[in-house]
């Protein structure tokens, strides 16, 4: 998502400046410590560099707190997989990590994530339908612990690809497909490239996605479309060439509570606890940036407005009314073109609102599969 490039490249400058004025306070201290006169410039040097460095590690403590609701009796979530977990080795020298539960031999719903994120987002709704269904869990190569293709090849038609073999592996008989964002992206690609294989497709969710370039349908997305090619791209492939050193400092924004200001007003509208926005951003400091990069530069060329309406699978769509990263037109737009689809859209809710409207969601999806599949 364009914007999101550019607030991880904001939010990781601002913690390499942090390191820079950590650098510059301790050189200081060291040059005054023994110069007559200079003794308390040094102490306050000292002080102010123990004073960052301590904001540095601990800061995201602080942010949690002034960034979350305070709730009581709210299951918070965790960052952990299912027990029953394969690889399938792909043609282009990509491992494509699956985790399974739930109960096998029951209906399949595979779960395909968004992007700077991994399967492990999928808590509230492992724990919701494991009881009733077969659940399938796929990780994008170069994210979770699924690895990247040798040709580094991250295209929609590539993905689409990586899911037809998951479908397969798995074994899945009549799957529901369920993706957020660039797992959106992924179906729709899906259904563009392997629409023979449609009816064997029971059902189709649509969270939180777009059908064309997420510039288009972005916040700001006449800026964004404008300054695709002569500011993004260029963006997106300095994060690739110093993706070792941005991961750090993602990182390092993850601990002093930058990446989690980052998520909080990018993802969230402002319903989620403590634990919520710190899960969220552990996931997205996961993810290298060389790999988010590559991802962008992906959806720049991706478009599935003319498979809308072709798809005859019956489709629930998802939306929320404070998403900047997919705005909610986006939805409507979905939801007029594919026949019969049905519409939620989430209030309060923003990106992420599988995690921070999780009640609603699976209700609304429960409800989904049981009405019309």
């Amino acid at each position: 998502m364009p914007i999101l490039l550019l607030a991880l490249l904001l939010t990781n400058l601002s913690t390499i400046a942090f390191l820079g004025l950590e650098i510059y306070l301790g050189r200081q201290w060291y040059l005054h410590k023994d110069i007559i006169g200079d003794h308390d410039y040094a102490q306050r040097c000292l002080i102010g560099a123990l004073a960052l460095l301590v904001f540095m590690i601990f800061g995201k403590g602080l942010i949690r707190i002034l960034l979350s609701k305070s709730t009581q009796n709210v299951d918070e979530p965790k960052a952990e997989r299912l027990k029953d977990q394969i690889k399938i080795q792909r043609p282009d020298g990509s491992i494509i990590n699956i985790e399974q539960g739930g109960v096998k031999g029951k209906q399949t719903i595979v779960f395909i994530h968004g992007w700077n994120s991994n399967s492990m987002q999928w808590y509230y709704q492992k724990k919701y339908f494991a009881a009733n269904y077969h659940l399938v869990l796929m990780d994008h190569p170069g994210l979770g612990r699924s690895k990247r293709a040798n040709n580094n090849d991250f295209s929609l038609g590539k993905l689409a690809a990586d899911l037809d073999a998951v479908i397969d592996k798995s074994a899945a008989k009549d799957p529901i497909l369920w993706g957020h964002s660039m797992g959106g992206m992924t179906i729709l690609t899906f259904c563009k490239i392997y629409k023979h294989k449609l009816p064997k497709i029971k059902g189709i969710i649509l969270e939180h996605t777009t059908f064309t370039n997420p510039t288009k349908t972005s916040i700001l997305s006449k800026l964004f479309t404008a300054i695709q090619n002569p500011v993004l791209k260029p963006l997106c492939w300095l994060m690739i060439v110093f993706s070792p050193l941005l991961w750090l400092s993602k990182w390092l924004s993850y601990f002093n509570g930058n990446m989690l200001i980052m998520t909080r007003f990018l993802t969230f509208a402002g319903t989620q606890t403590g634990k919520q926005l710190d899960f969220a951003s552990r996931l997205a400091a996961m993810a290298p940036p060389a790999v988010t990069g590559r991802g962008v530069l992906a959806m720049f060329e991706y478009d599935a407005t003319d498979t809308l309406a072709q798809i005859q699978v019956p489709t629930l769509i998802i939306g929320a009314n404070k998403d900047r990263l997919t705005k909610p037109e986006a939805s409507v737009k979905m939801n007029q073109s594919i026949s019969g689809s049905q519409l939620v859209t989430l209030q309060p809710a923003g990106h992420m609102g599988f995690v921070e409207r999780h009640a609603e969601v699976n209700q609304a999806v429960n409800e989904f599969i049981s009405s019309r599949l």
